[in-house]
């Protein structure tokens, strides 16, 4: 597994880990981010990686009893099939930004170029439905029914979770904002009774 196939599978998975209500769950946490452009923290960041896989592949073990054989498997498929939505995600917003762009420019859209994109959307849609086709194809050949149901319930409760923290992640980012638009520090309130 490359790099950042791994990083990927651990990202998607300890998100996942991290808000779900499991006690095994409650009992990780994500390894801190390094400052960029920081030397010397390569060893520890690549020492808190393997720790931190570690403790997501129990958690994905515990929640669909897994085999040894099974957990590797299932790493190898998860990484393969991540970088293949990655790369559908990336497509798709490409086309959905390109769309934009086009109908924002009124009477000067381009016909043509919005007639590629609009075929261009249901190609993207049946890759989306091959690709889960693929993942349920290749899943099966080691895990049970059950086991595939577990791990497509888990899937959902990720994406749920995912856009829960994205919500509240958002809701950070307002809350600094000040009057008038701008960002900074909560404006001082004045004393109780002193007008300006």
């Amino acid at each position: 597994m490359s790099s950042r196939a791994r990083v990927a599978y651990i990202t998607a998975v300890m998100l996942l880990a991290f808000t779900a209500s499991s006690p095994v769950a409650a009992q990780v946490t994500p390894p801190p981010r390094e400052p960029r452009g920081v030397g010397g923290n390569e060893p520890r960041r690549a020492e808190l990686e393997r720790r931190f896989q570690q403790r997501v592949d129990a958690i994905v073990r515990q929640r669909l009893a897994l085999s040894d054989e099974q957990a590797l498997k299932l790493r190898e498929v998860a990484s393969r099939t991540e970088t293949a939505r990655r790369t559908l995600r990336r497509e798709e917003m490409q086309a959905r930004q390109a769309m934009r762009d086009e109908l924002l420019a009124g009477d000067n859209a381009n016909a043509s170029k919005v007639a590629d994109l609009l075929d261009q959307m249901p190609r993207l849609e049946r890759r989306r439905l091959e690709l889960m086709e693929q993942e349920q194809r290749e899943l099966s050949k080691f895990l049970s029914p059950v086991q595939r149901a577990r791990y497509f319930a888990l899937q959902d409760e990720l994406r749920r979770n995912m856009q829960e923290l994205q919500r509240r992640r958002m809701g950070a980012v307002d809350s600094l904002r000040v009057p008038g638009g701008g960002r900074g520090m909560p404006q001082r309130r004045r004393p109780a009774g002193i007008d300006r």
